[in-house]
């Protein structure tokens, strides 16, 4: 006996179809043509290929069109017609069974199981799908005993996490503390921290941000645009008429202006202040050229600012330093002699301060022995009085007698040696009298001769005579008939006539005074503004507030004072312009 061919429960195998269908083929042969016979045994082939395959869809297809040229063959066409039932059956399970599959892959076990246990034990895939049943089974069971692992690691993880989190609190914590430090700190040791540094726009990194020799906590503009102080200066010495204009930050007179004004002392000597130097190198250089003493050049200089005594400004006793002396162009006795002192020991000449009852000058050390009041110190130099208050006192010359007979406080500079109950040495001056020739002059009174021990009051003087006292002319050697000279028709004044560089007068004996030809000279400090610079400077600062976030309130303030500004230029201009003009018209 044939073995018979082996099927699945409930189903027919894929070939046994076929040949069904292949004998239909030829049973139906009859009614086919050779060619259409052809045809008909590839598409079988084709489809028999592609059941193999498990492509039943494509098979079904194939099949169809078979089973649509079998016209009038209802029995044949009911019988494949049963077999394309039993391959879509095929085609459906196999769908299933994929999809059963993608839920395996994709993770969700259960669907898996629900799915593939669909299938009726007579599907082709079955036993497949219950392999996959186990396996997704076998991946449950496993996914149970690993819950624990699961929960171990995921405390694990919550651990990590919590040490994480604290760790980066405590890390924030720190670096707040840390930044807290660094924005405290004072890295160049000016006094101002970080925070206020950011705030000032200057560095930390620098005590003079902008390098104007100040403090960036003592300075008015640490991080730059201050405006500066224009000056003007005016003084006689030797046979000129000095004139000299210099300006310093403002900045600068605001740090000595903001430092505590306490007891006087050497302190006040700023002789290494950078402006200090500057100006005691321009008179150094100036009395170099003219071959003049250095010393009393200087001197001169300062004697030209106006004496104010401290019960003026509203202090008792209140000592400046010499660069507030300068920008405000007036101080007392202490005021200006700190000034001198400082000079010239930027000239590096040997000066003292003099302590007298209520009175300051100060003296310089002269090798050559010159006429006049000297203090002899222990170190062997003479250091000759000069006083720094008013006009025209030359080295030696004590501003009231009695100054001949006290004794002084010494103090040396720089190194505020002090030597006290200082006795002074005077040494009478007479020179030759450069105006009265074959006379001599002590300073203040002529004689006729060399030791200045016969005073005369009556000296002989081209054509005329004259008292060198009142500088009167007269006919006589006796002095006693005056003379009208020295009275000269004016030419600033047509119809006046003047004196010499003193003043206008309405008769021509130069009597009855007309106009003086005193010069008043508009002082800058007075002012806020003095000039289109200064102004420009000032709106410069009021733009920069303007546009800062920390300083835009000081903005509106600053925009109100430029008004004051303007006005203060348009009045400066004017009495400036005033000065000038009396200038021009000055006879002498």
């Amino acid at each position: 006996m044939k073995e018979k061919p082996k099927t699945q429960k409930g189903f027919i195998q894929i070939p046994i179809l076929i040949a069904i269908i292949v004998s239909i083929v030829i049973a139906t042969g009859v009614g086919y043509g050779a060619v259409e016979y052809n045809k008909t045994s590839k598409i079988i082939k084709e489809a028999e290929r592609l059941t193999k395959e498990e492509k039943y869809d494509e098979a079904i297809g194939k099949l169809e069109v078979v089973q649509n040229k079998l016209f009038g063959r209802i029995m044949l066409k009911q019988k494949i017609s049963t077999e394309l039932e039993l391959n879509k059956k095929l085609l459906a399970d196999k769908t299933r069974y994929d999809e059963g599959v993608n839920k395996l892959n994709e993770g969700d076990l259960q669907g898996s199981i629900n799915l593939l246990s669909e299938l009726p034990e007579s599907s082709f895939y079955y036993q497949k799908a219950q392999t996959k049943i186990e396996e997704s089974k076998r991946k449950m069971a496993e996914g149970e005993l690993s819950e624990e692992q699961i929960a171990r690691k995921g405390a694990e993880a919550k651990a990590k996490q919590e040490e994480f989190e604290k760790n980066l609190k405590e890390k924030q914590l720190s670096d707040k503390a840390a930044e807290e430090r660094m924005m405290n700190a004072d890295n160049d040791g000016d006094g101002l921290t970080y925070r206020e540094e950011l705030s000032k726009g200057t560095s930390d990194f620098n005590r003079d941000s902008d390098g104007d020799g100040i403090n960036d906590k003592e300075d008015t503009n640490p991080a730059g645009g201050g405006r500066l102080i224009a000056q003007h200066f005016e003084w006689d010495y030797g046979t000129k008429h000095w004139t000299w204009d210099y300006s310093f930050p403002s900045d600068r007179y605001d740090y000595y202006k903001n430092k505590s004004h306490g007891s006087h002392g050497v302190s006040y000597v700023t002789s290494t202040d950078f402006y200090i130097k500057q100006i005691a190198e321009m008179l150094k250089t100036e009395a170099d050229k003219n071959n003049y003493t250095k010393s009393e050049f200087a001197t001169a200089f300062i004697q030209s600012l106006d004496y104010v005594g401290d019960e003026v400004i509203g202090f008792n006793d209140y000592p400046k330093y010499p660069l507030e002396t300068l920008a405000e162009q007036n101080g007392d006795c202490e005021d200006t002699s700190y000034l001198a002192a400082a000079i010239i020991d930027a000239m590096n000449i040997d000066v003292a301060l003099v302590e007298l009852p209520t009175h300051m000058a100060i003296a310089v050390a002269f090798s050559n022995s010159p006429s006049g009041s000297y203090y002899r110190l222990s170190n062997g130099r003479d250091y000759y009085y000069i006083e720094t208050t008013g006009t025209g006192w030359s080295i030696g010359e004590f501003p009231d007698e009695k100054y001949r007979s006290i004794p002084a406080t010494i103090i040396r500079i720089p190194s505020g040696e002090t030597i006290n109950n200082v006795t002074p040495q005077y040494i009478k001056p007479c020179y030759a009298s450069s105006d009265f020739s074959g006379y001599y002059f002590d300073g203040e009174n002529f004689y006729s001769d060399s030791q200045c021990n016969n005073l005369t009051n009556c000296v002989y003087y081209k054509e005329f005579y004259v008292n060198p006292k009142t500088i009167d002319f007269y006919w006589d050697s006796n002095c006693s008939q005056i003379v009208v000279k020295g009275c000269s028709k004016s030419t600033s004044y047509p119809g006046y006539f003047y004196r010499s560089g003193l003043a206008w007068y309405y008769d021509s004996q130069c009597l009855q005074i007309y106009q003086s030809m005193t010069c008043n000279y508009p002082y800058s400090y007075i002012y806020s503004c003095t000039s289109e610079y200064s102004y420009s400077s000032k709106k410069s600062t009021c733009d920069y507030y303007a546009s800062s976030t920390y300083l835009k309130d000081l903005a509106q303030s600053c925009y109100d004072g430029l008004a004051k500004c303007r006005s203060d230029i348009n009045e400066y201009q004017s009495k400036l312009n005033e000065y000038n003009s009396c200038l021009s018209s000055k006879e002498y």
